[in-house]
């Protein structure tokens, strides 16, 4: 029993215990918020059941633990369908023991689907849209007794919905109270940001779902965090989640001084048109060993269509110079670049998978002879139609290209894929493309390894949710 009685308990889906390849890391959403409550003089409690339960699917033991402490206020991340099936049932089995406890969620997807949510789930009471920090402390003051004050709040009133305007923007952020991980020691990768949201906005991501605008945390703040993570004496491998690492270049270099000399390695993510090879050897300096790259595609038609820029023939030439420029830049520094291929996209013909599929050939030779193995790895995957990402608003423009999209089971805690780009180009041409794409990736154990020690664990699912 917590001697102190919590205003707000953060919950996160727990990671698969047993699941192999994969790390474990603790929930930087639930992390960056309790911090933010704590440093508002809030009582905050960060509960993870992937390191604080034997077994981290239990959903009664979780909501049992979490009621010993007697939080005034429960709130539940939904970053993507996979953890909001599990908030939604963790929600149901603490109602049943408590029902008076309010229970709220927020998150990407959750701000995609605020009102669906709610009516399909009655244990939730409320969801928080857009940046929640300024939210969830009104809430951790007066639970959901003022609610028309709090900003970005969904919840049921009558027989229809009541909203109220989110926040525009996140405030900005304390440096991390990492005292809120109950169990730092069982972790092996950690997320972490040093910069919110993405000046761009391509039709596939909902990075402005959850921070509407694009900003720097306070250097102060960076460094802060950065002592704390060199006392972990280099334990964790940090993935650096800004979505745009390196969109200005002096900020690049005051992040690798400031990670330097901590002993961590770290990925990063960035874009082909965006980071400079000459910032490589600063990154590689600084402890990166792993880029990834949002390339997409290397076709200008694929590109147009993905929002990723306009449709100048210059662009695309600066988009294929900056990936060949970025892939020998860091296979010269010892930096493994991941580079994602989303083709087919919608509208795309064989003769667009075949220009994707030839420069990606382009650009695995550049690795080719190299006496440790090391090259660019391609991961191709299908396109998901993510609930909120600009797509959504222009279905029927892609069905008038050809396109389709699977239907999941469940409608709201399903994801939809792209199942045929065209007329064209359907399941089975799309698969033989990936697998052609694959089949450019290194084997070289060297490779495999560095890979699979920057890859989570997947999230526990719990299957199907009920009303």
């Amino acid at each position: 029993m917590n001697p102190v009685r919590p205003d707000v308990a953060l919950v996160s889906a727990p990671l698969q215990s047993g699941a192999l390849p994969g790390g474990i890391c603790p929930s930087l959403s639930t992390l960056t918020l309790g911090t933010h409550l704590r440093a508002a003089g809030a009582r905050a409690q960060v509960f993870d059941p992937s390191v604080e339960l034997a077994i981290p699917s239990d959903l009664d033991a979780t909501a049992e633990r979490l009621l010993a402490d007697a939080p005034r206020l429960i709130g539940l991340t939904a970053l993507s369908p996979i953890e909001a099936r599990y908030g939604a049932a963790l929600a149901r089995a603490v109602k049943q023991r408590a029902p008076e406890v309010p229970i709220v969620m927020g998150g990407i997807w959750a701000t995609a689907r605020p009102e669906a949510l709610l009516t399909r789930c009655p244990a939730v009471d409320a969801v928080v849209v857009g940046p929640g920090e300024r939210s969830v402390r009104m809430l951790a003051e007066a639970g959901l007794s003022r609610p028309a004050d709090v900003p970005g709040l969904v919840r049921r009133d009558g027989n229809g919905f009541a909203h109220t305007a989110p926040d525009c923007e996140t405030p900005a952020p304390a440096p991390l109270d990492l005292t809120l991980l109950s169990a730092p020691d069982r972790y092996d990768i950690f997320c972490w940001l040093t910069s919110r949201g993405c000046p761009f906005d391509c039709d596939f991501c909902t990075e402005r779902l959850g921070s509407p605008t694009f900003r720097d945390d306070p250097l102060e703040k960076v460094r802060a965090d950065a002592r704390l993570i060199a006392e972990r004496e280099g334990r964790w491998y940090l993935w650096l989640c800004d979505p745009l690492f390196g969109a200005h270049r002096g900020r690049l270099k005051d992040v690798c001084d400031a990670l330097r000399g901590t002993g961590a390695r770290f990925l990063a993510e960035s874009r082909v048109d965006v980071l400079s090879p000459d910032d490589v050897p600063t990154m590689a300096g600084a402890g990166c060993n792993l880029i990834y790259f949002g390339m997409e595609s290397a076709t200008g038609s694929s590109l147009r269509t993905l929002g990723k820029f306009d449709a100048r023939p210059s662009r695309l030439t600066r988009y294929r110079e900056g990936a060949r420029a970025l892939v020998a830049a860091c296979l010269d520094a010892d930096v493994l670049p991941v580079l994602g291929v989303l083709n087919p996209v919608p509208g795309d013909t064989p003769a667009d998978l075949e220009e994707t599929l030839a420069f990606c050939r382009e650009l695995a030779a550049l690795g080719r002879g190299r006496p440790d193995g090391l090259g660019p790895f391609f991961h191709a995957f299908p396109l998901r139609l993510d609930p909120g990402a600009p797509y959504e608003r222009r279905l029927d423009d892609l069905a008038a290209l050809g396109a389709e999209w699977s239907t999941p089971a469940d409608a709201l805690f399903g994801d939809r894929f792209l199942t045929r780009a065209s007329p064209t180009v359907g399941p089975a041409e799309g698969e033989a493309f990936r697998q052609a794409i694959r089949a450019l990736n290194p084997t070289a154990l060297g490779v495999t390894q560095r890979l699979l020690r920057s890859f989570p664990r997947p999230y526990v699912d719990i299957g199907e949710v009920l009303a």
